[in-house]
């Protein structure tokens, strides 16, 4: 593929991106509700997770070294020792659901950042949310597959390039970071 063709897709990707509003509402409100925030994805959607994070924890912080009331993000796909223990013992679909089931409590947000929405351990993780009455905001491409299917609000690009959806969704959460800064 050619430089030009690949903007040109990114380009279109973006101005056909989906987002339900309420996100921003429901993470503008997360800090002053002490709610934590659950972060996770697979490959290239767990670096973007763990990118989440770190803008989340201090960039999105309006004056964040004498701010005490901050976002409180936590990347369930960088605990590598949790991840491979629960991976050898049960199944690898189970590595974010029992993170969920150590951490999480009511009125907790996850976001799960999958292309395909079909990850079976990013199913799992919100079919266990729902379940335990957490907020799950899915963030998908492709078809959207299951994980929309499960999330409460929802950020979508109708691509099937893992490469452009990461892209986008990269890019969200870059303006995730900015909007709650300045909001």
């Amino acid at each position: 593929m050619e430089w030009n063709k690949y903007k040109e897709s990114v380009k279109e990707a973006i101005d056909n991106f989906k987002f339900d509003n309420e996100i921003l509402n429901v993470l503008k409100n997360s800090a002053k509700n002490r709610q934590k925030i659950f972060i996770a994805g697979n490959g290239g959607s767990a670096a973007i997770a763990m990118h989440y994070v770190c803008d989340f924890a201090k960039g999105a912080n309006k004056d964040w070294e004498n701010n005490q009331e901050r976002f409180k993000p936590i990347c369930l796909s960088s605990n590598v020792g949790y991840i491979t223990a629960v991976a050898n013992d049960t199944e690898y679909k189970e590595i974010f659901k029992q993170q969920l089931i150590n951490l999480a409590q009511p009125n907790d947000i996850l976001i799960l950042i999958s292309s395909s929405g079909n990850s079976p351990n990013i199913v799992e993780a919100a079919k266990y949310a729902k379940q335990a009455k957490l907020i799950v905001i899915g963030i998908a491409g492709f078809k959207g597959g299951a994980l929309l299917e499960h999330a409460d609000y929802s950020a979508y690009v109708d691509r099937s390039s893992y490469e452009v959806c990461e892209d986008i969704h990269a890019v969200f959460g870059h303006f995730l970071a900015i909007y709650l800064r300045e909001n």
